[in-house]
């Protein structure tokens, strides 16, 4: 079955922000691993788009009637408020990187992944050597690879960043 892509317009019926042709470029553009099948791929998107309309996006829907969570109204970006049928490049771009992140976690579940060493024991002489990181231009080091998703959202959600929470 065909997704339904939005195009701005604010669809009651739409499914999604990007095609599978869409996702399977992107796969091949930044090396990550999707389904093979086009109907896997697609039922990935909707469950990326399913995620995204549970996000704490800015703004507020362009209709009631729309299905997903973009296009939206009142949106501010860069001192700049956008058109209501405004549809952001990093929203296709964030889905595609959620629905490869969903594919992960299906193929790689986060309950079997082991965590960062925190203790090693070793009998004898032990050398260690860490890489330098370099951050010549005074500018926060780059996002973590593992959820792009989350980067490309970063200026359409309502929280951004780190914030604490006061107990």
């Amino acid at each position: 079955m065909t997704l339904i892509i939005e195009d701005g317009t604010g669809k009651p019926d739409a499914e999604s922000f990007s095609s599978a042709e869409d996702l399977v470029r992107y796969a091949a553009k930044f090396g990550v691993a999707i389904p093979a099948d086009t109907p896997a791929q697609e039922a990935l998107l909707r469950r990326a788009a399913l995620a995204m309309n549970g996000m704490a996006w800015k703004g507020q829907k362009m209709s009631s009637d729309q299905a997903l969570a973009w296009p939206r109204r009142g949106i501010q970006l860069d001192c700049e408020i956008k058109p209501n049928d405004y549809l952001p490049a990093r929203i296709p771009y964030g889905q595609m990187a959620l629905a490869a992140e969903i594919h992960r976690d299906d193929i790689d579940p986060i309950e079997t992944r082991k965590g960062a060493v925190i203790r090693e024991r070793v009998e004898g002489a032990v050398e260690t050597e860490y890489a330098t990181i370099s951050n010549t231009s005074g500018r926060l080091l780059p996002a973590a690879p593992d959820r792009p998703s989350r980067t490309q959202f970063a200026d359409y959600l309502l929280k951004r960043g780190l914030f604490a929470v006061r107990a």
